[in-house]
């Protein structure tokens, strides 16, 4: 995988709680 767990932490931790739910929701599309 091109990015690291570290690397999605950083970005999660930067994200607000919107951008995590249309995140959640994109993971659950996905797969």
């Amino acid at each position: 995988m091109a990015i690291t767990k570290e690397e999605i932490i950083e970005a999660v931790g930067n994200m607000s709680v919107m951008d995590l739910n249309d995140l959640v929701k994109a993971f659950e599309e996905k797969f």
